[in-house]
């Protein structure tokens, strides 16, 4: 091989994503559909799954309200052209805080901070 690569080295391990080297190299990556890069139909599906689950534990939990306000408000914030990311960072790690007891939820809770963070 000739040619500098410009000092771009990747060594051990699996790397996933785009690489550019060289004068003007340019790599880029799109994920997801709407809302910043956030996949809003998966989004709205894991929402669901955190609301019929919070419900269903509502013993455990206590008082699920404030998990499903947190949601609905996560849910509101998602629709917007650019959604507050602090906004949904806050609402995310308080609902993750209040589930921790129920392992189920705290799954689901896991999953959409990583789909939307």
């Amino acid at each position: 091989m000739t040619g500098s690569n410009s000092g771009f080295q990747i060594t051990g391990g699996v790397f996933n994503g785009p690489m550019a080297a060289g004068t003007g190299a340019r790599a880029v990556q799109n994920i997801g559909a709407d809302s910043g890069g956030v996949d809003v139909d998966r989004a709205a599906e894991l929402l669901t799954l955190v609301r019929e689950l919070a419900q269903r534990h509502a013993d455990e939990l206590g008082d699920p309200r404030p998990v499903l306000r947190d949601a609905d408000g996560i849910e509101t914030e998602l629709q917007q052209e650019e959604p507050d990311r602090e906004y949904l960072s806050d609402s995310l790690g308080r609902i993750a805080r209040r589930v921790t007891s129920v392992a189920a939820i705290a799954e689901a809770v896991a999953a959409l901070t990583n789909l939307i963070l």
